[in-house]
């Protein structure tokens, strides 16, 4: 426990706007409440089952049950996976502890066409999360300009979060905020990206920077 807290004392240094605490990354998710008393930065908790690119293995219920414990203490998101099990009384349920909700799809093998990311969007909308996201893979650069065009067209109505994985879809996460993203996602160094793609926070800042990009 020492060792996240630690963790986490020095990337709220470097300023994030928001954090992720990975709970399928974590040995022990009793001390719930600790980590969000060691930031005053809005935090996203997630527990990511293997199924979807994550780490846990556990049972379903335990999976679930400590993302309402996150919510109790005072997460202000809570990561949902949109094929949760009765995902829309699940996201009330979160949402009557006090925390707000992304729900999620991720593809783990390609980049749909848009017609097929239209109809993600629609169901997630349908589960009544607060911010929408869609996390896909580039198989080639055009993937990039295919999750951008969606972010544009719908940005504007809509808290969306959309990119690609992997190193073919590091363009897309980098400009993603540009084309209207609610967020984009970092990772707090070299070596310690939780997907495919991440950049470290510095070197994203920096281009950011570099590009008059505020």
């Amino acid at each position: 426990m020492q060792k996240t807290l630690k963790a986490l004392n020095q990337l709220d240094k470097q300023n994030p706007d928001l954090l992720e605490i990975r709970f399928d990354l974590l040995k022990d998710t009793s001390l719930i409440a600790k980590i969000r008393r060691a930031t005053n930065k809005p935090i996203i908790a997630t527990n990511r089952r293997k199924g979807e690119g994550g780490f846990f293995s556990g049972k379903e219920e335990t999976r679930l049950q400590s993302l309402v414990q996150a919510a109790q203490a005072g997460f202000d998101y809570v990561d949902v996976e949109l094929n949760t099990k009765n995902v829309s009384k699940f996201i009330d349920h979160l949402e009557k502890d006090g925390a707000k909700t992304i729900v999620s799809h991720h593809d783990h093998t390609t980049t749909p066409e848009l017609p097929a990311l239209e109809s993600i969007l629609k169901r997630e909308k349908n589960a009544g999360a607060d911010v929408h996201k869609i996390v896909t893979t580039a198989k080639s650069y055009e993937d990039n300009l295919r999750c951008l065009l969606f972010l544009n067209k719908h940005s504007k109505r809509t808290k969306l979060v959309c990119f690609a994985m992997g190193r073919l879809g590091i363009p897309s996460r980098i400009l993603a905020p540009i084309y209207g993203a609610y967020f984009t996602f970092a990772s707090s160094g070299l070596g310690r990206e939780t997907a495919a793609g991440q950049m470290p926070i510095n070197s994203l800042r920096t281009f950011y920077e570099e590009s008059g990009i505020s």
